[in-house]
């Protein structure tokens, strides 16, 4: 019983070594990364002191975190990147990161943080990237530089700081980008950082630069001033200028005294550069917006040029250029004639009419932008030149309607993209002649038809996004033509099917389908039949679901042979017989059938031998789960049950056990599942002591259980036949004690008195005086009485028993309140116990008053005496009493002589079963 007990104790108390963790999931591609964001922590110290010691990665974004203990990641000595972005940390008061030695990135960003002590970031000697955006830094005191040896990348953008001093935070060797964006400095000094490569001071309105402020950082090669005063750019030393690759600034060029040209005098290396013109137009005497040589990559943003006719006056080598936002409302031609090395051209954000000549000199563009630019119709004369275009972009416009071969001089493409337009249908030759294409994206239009032969061109074609829309009908005649689709996204459209019906059949390569979310009105996405997913041999992920109405035959899964990933959302799979739907996925890998609305699952829903490694059936009505559900998936490594109310019971006692006591199976938030009960608020609190299944504590609750039914009983028989038993104990009582005598044996008294208090004065004053007084030559009787006999100081019970022993006979006083008495009852009981055991004739019954036949039904034992032997009856009548105390004399005497001649032997063993029958 000890050891029981030590076990389970063992076992209710190990829930550190567990393989699951509070508010954390571990990566299962890098077991050493842990996953904590979004989970309402507070509590850090009780969340990390879970984890495994081996842990490199940490991931606690997005949670309520508002103080960090001292050292709270110690023990994590190999720790190489911490995620604390996005809680509520308002101070860093030392020593929160100690013993952090390999620490290689640190973010800080999206909290309070308003005050550093010096020593937070002592001992991080390995540390590259501390990200400390969008807090409420004034001051950079507490961030020493001295102690990062290896700091290569600080932001401290969106932030209070004033000024920036080097000086104040200590030097840096290694450091090569800093953020300064979007604070309030005025002052800056970073002299101290002679690695600086890369230097982010944009929206510092107030920002005053000295012509040598970057004298000292050879290395500087981007600097980016969007929002400061472009004088400060146009001051600095010619040496700064000339190291530069990457610049970005802003002016107001209706109001400037300088062009762009004038800004990038002296920046003779520049590679790209970025303009923000602040809502300007151009002044009225310039013709163009650039009268200089163009750097490769020119991004030029927010202003209102309206309609340009040169955007530049000299031939470019520019390959890459951005007009965004810039208020173009015509194009033609002209407008990029110098450009003819063009490669990527971005137009994004204009409201622009594009003329048919417009790209006839881009003929080595391979990336057109046009989004966002409210484009109705499509002029097909657009890309005649663009014989090398590769992708084409025409995202969020009003785009209607796709006249057929809108795009077939592209016969380059490889990537169209066209969401979020107005397509209502596709028609057949929409996409004629795109033979190279291979990524075509139609999501959120509102398309409901397609014809048949639409994709028929499309040979190339690997990925399909149909998702957003209103398709209602999807057939193997519409798919035609993509041989070689390997993904194809239906998400949320209103496609209803028939149990008969096989729309992929063509799709022999497909190896991705997404089609959660159909069905128009509450019909959902309808019968999945038998060869719904014929021709699918080589798919290996698939996401269904989220419909109102979903029915899967059991074998509509057998061709999906090659499935490695299933995805189930949001359907009602609760009558669904899932071990026959899923019997063919013996290759599958990974498994969700997240709110299926699932009461139970089977301990057999995958084939015997399965690849199964990934099962997760979160957000169900799951209360109870089955041994055997884990003895059947052998590979399993990640079994996630969170957000299902289990029963805390004996039920589910071995998952707790195992769950937590395991070192192979993941249980992600183990210690934040819930009951759906009262007892415990977490399974993992649940006492379950009781409910062992080893052998020693079963053994133990079925010996207590059989104790409890035995006590029961007994208690019971006692309330039901306690006489009986009474009289049994005394019997074996009397047995062991050896109280047997044999013949001749001496008594002390000649009778023992077994009357009723109420009975007394009958006893005393008839008798005692009849019985004492001896006739003339006869010895006198010895009676033993109660009062007078017994020996003071003993208990009751022995005092009777030796009484009744010790004495020849035992004269019952029987009435009615004799047989009421409890002391009377084991008086007659203990004297029935020596007429078995000792065979001897010892009992006389004398009744006082006539007892009816009825009355002694209660008393079975003395009402079998009272019919196997004569007792005595008192007489009313005075003439008669004589005669009775003759009676009773001589059969005190008779039994005295019979003792003294050995003949004592009267009674026997045949007495026994009429007494206890």
């Amino acid at each position: 019983m000890a050891r029981a007990a030590l076990l389970l104790l063992l076992l209710n108390f190990s829930v550190c070594s567990g393989f699951g963790f509070r508010s954390c999931s571990q990566n299962y591609a890098e077991a050493d990364h842990i996953w904590c964001f979004n989970r309402m922590i507070v509590n850090i110290s009780g969340v990390v002191s879970m984890l495994p010691e081996n842990t490199t990665a940490i991931n606690l974004s997005k949670n309520v975190i508002r103080a960090i203990p001292p050292g709270a990641f110690a023990r994590f000595a190999g720790l190489k990147h911490l995620d604390l972005s996005q809680n509520k940390l308002f101070n860093l008061k030392g020593e929160e990161f100690k013993s952090l030695h390999l620490m290689v990135s640190l973010n800080l960003s999206c909290n309070n943080i308003s005050n550093i002590h010096s020593n937070t970031f002592e001992g991080l000697t390995s540390l590259k990237v501390l990200l400390l955006s969008q807090n409420y830094l004034s001051g950079v005191f507490g961030l020493l530089f001295y102690l990062l040896p290896a700091i290569e990348v600080v932001d401290l953008s969106l932030n209070r700081l004033r000024s920036f001093s080097c000086e104040e935070c200590g030097g840096s060797l290694t450091l090569k980008y800093l953020n300064l964006s979007v604070n309030n400095i005025q002052k800056v000094n970073v002299s101290c950082f002679p690695a600086l490569t890369y230097i982010q001071l944009s929206n510092n309105t107030e920002l005053e630069l000295r012509p040598d402020t970057f004298d000292s950082n050879q290395q500087l090669s981007t600097l980016l001033l969007q929002s400061v005063k472009v004088e400060g750019l146009m001051g600095l030393s010619g040496q700064t200028k000339r190291d530069l690759i990457h610049v970005s600034f802003s002016m107001f060029a209706e109001k400037s005294p300088w062009m762009i040209c004038d800004v990038l005098r002296e920046m003779d290396n520049v590679s790209k550069v970025e303009v923000d013109l602040k809502g300007s137009k151009l002044p009225a005497s310039n013709t163009s917006l650039l009268d200089c040589p163009t750097p490769p990559t020119l991004i030029i943003n927010e202003a209102k040029l309206g309609n340009v006719a040169r955007l530049s006056s000299e031939m470019s080598s520019t390959s890459k250029l951005y007009l965004i936002n810039c208020g173009l409302k015509q194009i033609s031609n002209s407008t990029f004639e110098v450009f003819t090395a063009l490669k990527t051209l971005y137009l994004n954000k204009n409201s622009v009419d594009i003329k048919s000549d417009t790209f006839r000199g881009l003929t080595e563009l391979t990336f057109l932008s046009l989004d966002r630019n409210r484009i109705r119709n499509i002029d097909l004369r657009w890309f005649v030149p663009l014989k090398s275009l590769h992708r084409l972009s025409l995202m969020k416009n009003e785009i209607t309607e796709l006249e057929p071969n809108v795009f077939h001089a592209l016969t380059q493409l490889e990537q169209l993209y066209l969401q979020f337009n107005l397509l209502k249908s596709l028609k057949k030759k929409t996409f004629s002649n795109l033979y190279r294409l291979k990524k075509l994206n139609l999501s959120l239009n509102l398309i409901c038809f397609i014809e048949e032969g639409t994709f028929q061109d499309l040979k190339n074609l690997r990925y399909l996004d149909l998702s957003g829309n209103r398709i209602s009908r999807v057939t193997p005649s519409i798919l035609s033509g993509l041989k070689k689709l390997t993904h194809i996204i239906l998400y949320n459209n209103r496609l209803h099917f028939r149990s008969y019906e096989a729309p992929f059949i063509h799709l022999t390569s497909l190896e991705y389908l997404e089609m959660r979310y159909q069905g128009p009105g509450g019909s959902g996405i309808g019968d999945i039949g038998p060869d719904f997913f014929k021709g699918l041999q080589k798919l290996k992920c698939m996401q269904i679901g989220n419909s109102i109405k979903m029915t899967v035959h059991p074998g509509a899964f057998a061709p999906l042979i090659s499935l490695k990933i299933l995805y189930i959302y949001g359907v009602n799979l609760k009558d669904t017989n899932l071990t026959a739907v899923l019997l063919p996925l013996k290759g599958l890998l990974k498994l969700m059938l997240n709110r299926a609305d699932l009461d139970t699952l089977p301990a057999h829903f995958l084939p015997p031998n399965n690849s199964l490694e990934i099962l997760r059936v979160q957000s169900n009505h799951i209360h109870t789960l089955s041994k055997e559900i884990l003895d059947n998936l052998p590979r399993l490594r990640v079994f996630d049950i969170s957000e299902n109310q289990l029963s805390c019971t004996c039920d589910n006692a071995w998952f707790k056990t195992w769950a937590i006591n395991n070192t192979q199976i993941q249980v992600p938030y183990l210690y934040n599942l819930e009951c759906d009960n009262g007892r415990s608020r977490y399974l993992w609190q649940f006492d379950d002591k009781a409910c062992s299944y080893d052998q020693i504590s079963l053994t133990l609750f079925i010996s207590c259980t059989v104790m409890d039914v035995l006590f029961v009983f007994v208690c019971l028989a006692w309330h039901i036949q306690g006489p009986t038993m009474r009289f049994l104990l005394l019997m074996v009582k009397a047995r062991l004690r050896g109280r047997k005598r044999g013949a001749g044996a001496k008594f002390q008294y000649d009778a023992f008195i077994s009357y009723s208090s109420k009975d007394e004065d009958w006893v005393m004053g008839q008798l005692v005086p009849n019985l004492e007084r001896p006739d003339v030559g006869a010895p006198r009787l010895r009676l033993c009485l109660h009062h007078r006999d017994f020996r003071p100081g003993a208990a009751v019970l022995e005092n009777i028993e030796a009484a009744i022993y010790s004495s020849r006979h035992t004269i019952c006083v029987v009435t009615r309140s004799y047989l009421q008495s409890e002391w009377c009852s084991v008086e007659f009981q203990l004297a029935s116990v020596r007429l078995l055991c000792d065979g001897s004739d010892v009992l006389l019954m004398v009744f006082l008053e006539e007892i009816p036949e009825h009355c002694l039904s209660p008393y079975a034992r003395l009402r079998r005496i009272v019919h196997r032997k004569t007792y005595l009856l008192w007489p009313e009548n005075p003439v008669e009493q004589d005669a009775f105390w003759v009676r009773l004399k001589d059969t005190l005497k008779d039994s005295k002589d019979l003792d003294e001649e050995g003949e004592g032997d009267v009674g026997g063993e045949q007495w026994l079963a009429p007494l206890i029958g």
